[in-house]
């Protein structure tokens, strides 16, 4: 199925175990995670939680790459997982270099509990809790308020990204996703 589907969620919500197990059921599809797009950044990278002029420029980048990818790939027919941390006007930055794509673009975010996003994220080496736990709370509100678009799906009871991916597949098939369609 040809569409975009950009995982999100904090350090530690699964968002790259739950994109490679997506991936692994269709023949036609590519990941894309823009952590990587970022770190293409050699001289002058700024962390993405820096705050400052360059570092945000910087995000605006790695999104505008991210669809530029998920653009060129969706006209070969291939489906594409983007992943990354999507707050809302990192969403709107979606909207907008997504805007010419012919597919659905769907959004979900991976919400599991602080603990399980903690214990998940100590897991896989490199954590920065205090990040995790920033983004988490700031994704949280935002999730409460009803100001994050898409899907907010609660993994913390998951057995593996496996059974995360299932629920993701579910909500994009049902059109319960939407960041827009076309």
């Amino acid at each position: 199925m040809n569409q975009v589907i950009i995982v999100s969620g904090p350090a530690g919500a699964g968002k790259t175990a739950v994109a490679q197990a997506l991936c692994e059921r269709f023949d036609r599809m590519l990941h894309v995670e823009v952590d990587v797009l970022r770190h293409w950044v050699k001289a002058g990278y700024r962390h993405p939680w820096a705050g400052d002029q360059q570092a945000e420029e910087q995000l605006l980048m790695a999104v505008r790459n991210a669809a530029a990818i998920a653009r060129e790939s969706t006209t070969m027919r291939y489906a594409v997982v983007i992943d990354d941390v999507v707050l809302p006007r990192q969403a709107v930055w979606y909207r907008e270099a997504l805007a010419a794509v012919e597919v659905p673009v769907h959004l979900v975010t991976l919400l599991p509990s602080l603990a399980a996003t903690l214990a998940r994220d100590a897991s896989r080496g490199g954590s920065i809790p205090e990040r995790a736990t920033a983004l988490h709370a700031e994704l949280t509100a935002v999730a409460a308020a009803g100001a994050l678009p898409g899907a907010v799906l609660d993994t913390s009871a998951d057995e593996n990204a496996e059974a995360s991916a299932d629920r993701v597949q579910d909500l994009v098939s049902t059109g319960s996703a939407w960041l827009f369609e076309h």
